[in-house]
């Protein structure tokens, strides 16, 4: 089987993102714009499914992987205003945690700030996105691990308790199973994802834990590449924003 045969599905859903954007662009109703984007994350998502729970050797399929679950973060972080604007609220926070799980499997620092150094060493993977050019650094992936971190923040904080798909929490793993059925079991595993960082916390200190992660990394970004440092203010604005709306003081980061 080709390569090319292989990313059949990825094609599919690189379309239907593609055709969410002009929908939204071209001025359409908020729930037209919103179903759009629901299936364009439904389809990327799928094929992530597959290629966790597929017949492919796990180091095959290893870069493919990242740059997959890469692109649905970005995919996720578009659409959740989207989602939120068409009135299903609901799929807000699927679409939020989906992109958490995407992130967090994309992100070669795995969220913690002490390895992103050495994880800026890492190999440039492919971008998979309809109108995107060139590959994606290290520095990227864990940039969007830290925002989707501050996004889901953000959700729960409007939205509480957005616990995302129904059903227990799924703490993120690399570990999908195989087959027909491990795959669309996953697809439902992404909808309801929690950080294991934040198993089993209520929904105000599981959002402040994802907003001083997410500003976490972005001050060890900061601290290696200066030009972040405006990524950094935003986050520590957000981080700020988030506390106000709980009622309590800003978590110190260290």
């Amino acid at each position: 089987m080709s390569k090319h045969h292989m990313r059949a599905p990825l094609q599919t859903a690189l379309a239907a993102w593609r055709q969410a954007r002009s929908t939204a662009s071209s001025g359409a109703p908020p729930r037209r714009t919103g179903v759009a984007y629901h299936l364009a994350v439904n389809r990327l998502q799928l094929y992530a499914s597959m290629l966790r729970g597929g017949p492919r050797p796990r180091e095959e399929v290893r870069d493919e992987l990242s740059a997959t679950c890469h692109a649905l973060s970005v995919l996720c972080r578009e659409s959740v205003p989207k989602v939120a604007a068409s009135g299903a609220a609901h799929y807000v926070a699927v679409h939020a945690r989906t992109g958490l799980a995407a992130a967090h499997l994309a992100d070669p620092a795995r969220g913690e700030p002490g390895r992103v150094g050495a994880a800026l060493d890492g190999p440039l993977l492919e971008r998979f996105d309809p109108d995107g050019a060139g590959d994606v650094p290290p520095a990227e992936r864990i940039a969007a691990a830290a925002d989707v971190r501050l996004l889901l923040a953000s959700v729960i904080a409007d939205r509480p308790p957005a616990r995302g798909a129904t059903g227990a929490p799924w703490r993120i793993s690399e570990d999908a199973g195989s087959g027909f059925r491990a795959v669309y079991r996953d697809r439902r595993r992404f909808r309801r994802a929690v950080l294991p960082s934040c198993a089993g916390l209520e929904p105000q200190a599981e959002a402040l834990r994802l907003g001083g992660e997410g500003v976490r990394l972005h001050a060890a970004l900061a601290a290696v590449l200066p030009g972040h440092r405006t990524e950094l203010a935003s986050a520590q604005r957000q981080l700020a924003e988030l506390s106000r709306l709980f009622g309590v003081a800003a978590p110190t980061v260290e």
